[in-house]
């Protein structure tokens, strides 16, 4: 019998997601045995403090690297869109499980589509990048907001929003079935890069990551590859208004990025393609950078 360490954050999205994983691991290997670990990150302890300038980069899962580097668990689960880009010394994400439906939606108190939202509707959302393209789509005052899933939803009625934006991913992973959603096209509202994917972490060479290697999806592991690639590339963080979305075919890697300038007077928008995620993603960024600063 192998038991292997977990560690997770205790959001309700946070345990589905390490739960999942878990459950795919234990279909895998007859013989383990889980124990799972509940770590207050940064982002579960500061709960009244938006997203900003002021943010830690790594605000939900530093804490969980560290219990990794120090050995207190073998293995944590990450919703991939909240690690930093730089790559933790001693750690690897051993595998990148097939992801999620990667699209924002809207969840509304009345509409049932986007103009039928009112003039001045507010709407609840802590992501620059969501504010930044939802400015586009209509005359709307952006509400910041913050907390888990359900949290968000029930702000509808507690701070009196027309809408409040979430990833469809969680959604569907939580089941919860809302009456009035309006579906956000990717190619107009561009996700977060990696969002509705996963990371599976663990120490570099670990037996930890041996296990987990048998959950990664090649397809989007390259896919988040090329998105974090842009990400990194334009040296950005948690607070910066960008949207990056790859699709692999074959070899073909082709991402799709949105880049706003801090105070969202300005975008630039462009696709690359190529064969190495990496490559497609840093050269994208190279050439939109100076577009945006021009």
């Amino acid at each position: 019998m192998i038991t292997l360490r977990v560690g997770t954050r205790g959001s309700d999205l946070a345990l589905w997601q390490t739960g999942w994983v878990c459950d795919r691991l234990c279909e895998r290997h007859e013989s383990l045995n889980i124990e799972r670990t509940i770590i207050k990150t940064h982002g579960d302890v500061v709960t009244d403090q938006n997203f900003g300038a002021q943010w830690p980069v790594g605000a939900f899962v530093t804490a969980l690297e560290q219990a990794l580097v120090e050995e207190r668990i073998d293995l944590a689960v990450h919703s991939f869109k909240d690690l930093q880009t730089a790559e933790t010394g001693g750690l690897t994400i051993a595998a990148t499980p097939e992801r999620e439906v990667v699209h924002d939606v809207l969840l509304t108190r009345t509409a049932l589509c986007l103009e039928d939202l009112p003039a001045k509707a507010r709407i609840g959302t802590n992501s620059p990048r969501r504010a930044a393209q939802l400015l586009q789509a209509g005359d709307f005052e952006i509400v910041p907001i913050r907390g888990n899933v359900p949290t968000r939803i029930t702000k509808i009625d507690t701070e009196n929003l027309d809408a409040v934006v979430l990833a469809a991913a969680g959604l569907k992973r939580l089941g919860i079935e809302y009456p009035r959603v309006i579906e956000l096209p990717p190619d107009r509202f561009v996700p977060a890069p990696a969002q509705g994917a996963l990371a599976v972490q663990t120490r570099r060479d670990a037996q930890a990551a041996k296990l987990a290697a048998v959950l990664d999806h090649t397809p989007t592991r390259r896919a988040v590859s090329a998105e974090r690639a842009f990400l990194r590339a334009i040296n950005a963080g948690c607070h910066t208004p960008v949207g990056a979305l790859a699709h692999v075919g074959g070899n073909l890697v082709t991402l799709h990025a949105r880049l706003f300038s801090d105070d969202l007077a300005r975008e630039v928008e462009g696709t690359e393609s190529g064969e190495d995620p990496k490559a497609v993603g840093e050269t994208l960024a190279q050439r939109l950078m100076p577009e945006l600063k021009g």
